[in-house]
């Protein structure tokens, strides 16, 4: 497996929204995805995908959770969709016990912003660097904290 894995996207939201299904189809409990990029790059739209793949009960729900800290999703696979952009609030909540639920076994966690709370993500962890490329497309790179954890990441992103 050559890592990192850089998938280029055209400039349409929906590709984006398909790597996240593909992604969130993958996926399993206890999985923390830790997106960077800024604003506008579509971080919320890969979730939103994500969320699709995952089977979540209301997919179109998927929001910024910027100043809701964390939105739960129901379903199959809980997803647990936090926001570190305003990083002292984020950390607050982790500090008083917050860890335990947010990145909790039985759920996938997915932590936009996360460069910004590194510190405190678990060890299973896959990094989804997200940028606007020249011409208004995106750049993804995933780049698995250990990649014995996503031992799927061999095959190659099918978006089209």
């Amino acid at each position: 497996m050559n890592l990192p894995i850089v998938v280029d996207l055209p400039a349409d939201p929906t590709a984006t929204e398909r790597l996240g299904r593909w992604l969130g189809e993958r996926l399993r409990p206890g999985d923390t995805l830790g997106l960077v990029g800024d604003l506008g790059a579509g971080k919320t739209t890969l979730v939103r995908g994500l969320a699709v793949g995952l089977l979540v009960d209301d997919p179109d729900a998927v929001a910024s959770p910027t100043y809701l800290l964390v939105v739960e999703h129901p379903g199959p696979v809980r997803l647990l969709h936090a926001d570190a952009y305003l990083p002292g609030k984020l950390l607050g909540f982790l500090d008083d016990g917050g860890l335990e639920y947010l990145f909790d076994a039985t759920a996938v966690a997915v932590v936009e912003w996360a460069q910004r709370i590194a510190n405190h993500l678990p060890q299973r962890v896959l990094w989804v660097e997200i940028a606007v490329a020249p011409g208004g497309g995106r750049q993804v790179v995933l780049r698995p904290g250990d990649p014995a954890d996503f031992p799927w990441l061999r095959e190659s992103p099918k978006i089209g």
